[in-house]
């Protein structure tokens, strides 16, 4: 049985970014992944400031043989009915992109593989342990676990999550739309029982996403038609579409009470999940996956000085993202009626 200086469970965008930089400093790395990256995976839409970060990481050739389509703004209805549109050509680091999550995943993965991390597919984690000093994982060993397996995370010690905002995200694959050529902006609008997400992908699929309470979805119920009405731009978005298929989502915001332990360290979605219209959830992953990479490098020597650093500024940005969200959900002001906005002015 091998034993690896860093087990990765995870391979979304945080673990296999931090697998990619650990197997470049040297480290023996073997990165976990559940699935095969086939099943559908959201997140598709990411911001300007990506572009300098996949340069820094050597990631650019490689991202843009996705063949990514630029996102050039956005366009919001929040607060008012009038649409309020944001032109990207001003931002000092270019266009956005709407991206294919699985190709953007396995693109990282397989970069992590070049390194030198041996990556393994369909091994969703069932058990694991530690004695010695060590972890065995499903029979994997190493000295560090890296938990980059989502918004559960691993059941790492006697670490909770704070859970700030729950919501439900009913995600629409859908094709045939005139949009999707014509404005490829994305598109936030606000509704009575939530709001919308749209934006294009590439193979001409338009990703839909209403964004709900949970108990509104459970004892209310959702029906797409009646929700549209009452969001006209994002029905024009999608007029003549035909759905693909559909998922339903739990996406709240959350944090873990401590992102990391003895041995084990927290990243992505694993560390602290954000609300999707902040659009930064694969920018942060990448972002602060450089930085844990970093800190576990100098964990293995036995200095757990950065380690710490590296969780309080997690924690610390966390925090500071859940005031900014809280603030923007209080200037819907519109219907102050309805559940889901009485509920999160609550704060």
């Amino acid at each position: 049985m091998r034993l690896f200086d860093v087990l990765v469970v995870g391979g979304g965008p945080a673990g296999a970014t931090v697998a990619l930089c650990l197997a470049r400093q040297g480290c023996s790395v073997a990165l976990l992944e559940a699935t095969t990256y086939e099943s559908p995976r959201y997140g598709e839409t990411i911001p300007p400031e990506i572009n300098p970060v996949l340069r820094e990481l050597g990631l650019w050739d490689p991202f843009v043989d996705l063949s990514p389509i630029e996102a050039p703004g956005r366009i919001v209805v929040w607060g008012d009915s009038r649409p309020v549109e944001v032109d990207f050509i001003a931002n000092a680091h270019g266009s956005g992109w709407h991206i294919d999550r699985n190709a953007f995943d396995r693109m990282l993965t397989k970069e992590a593989e070049k390194a030198g991390a041996k990556v393994h597919l369909r091994q969703r984690i069932q058990t694991f342990s530690r004695e010695d000093g060590l972890w065995n994982v499903e029979g994997w060993r190493s000295r560090i676990l890296v938990d980059a397996s989502g918004r559960n995370g691993l059941r790492l010690g006697n670490v909770d999550r704070e859970i700030d905002d729950r919501l439900v995200a009913i995600a629409l694959s859908v094709s045939g739309t005139h949009h999707n050529r014509e404005d490829l902006r994305t598109c936030i609008e606000a509704t009575p029982s939530g709001w919308w997400y749209t934006a294009p992908l590439p193979h001409g699929i338009t990703i839909a996403m209403l964004f709900t309470d949970p108990l509104i979805y459970r004892q209310e119920g959702i029906v797409i038609g009646k929700e549209l009405e009452c969001a006209p731009l994002t029905a024009r978005r999608l007029e003549s579409g035909l759905i693909q298929n559909s998922s339903v989502l739990p996406v709240a915001s959350s944090c873990r009470t401590a992102a990391f332990g003895e041995g084990w360290l927290a990243v992505g979605d694993s560390a602290c999940s954000y609300d999707p219209i902040s659009g930064r959830g694969i920018f942060n992953a990448l972002r602060w996956a450089t930085a844990a990479s970093a800190a576990i490098t100098e964990c293995l020597k036995g200095n757990m000085a950065p380690t710490k650093r590296y969780a309080s500024q997690v924690r610390l940005e966390y925090d500071e993202y859940v005031r900014q969200r809280r603030l923007y959900y209080a200037s819907e002001r519109r219907w102050p009626e309805h559940f889901f906005w009485s509920s999160r002015c609550q704060h």
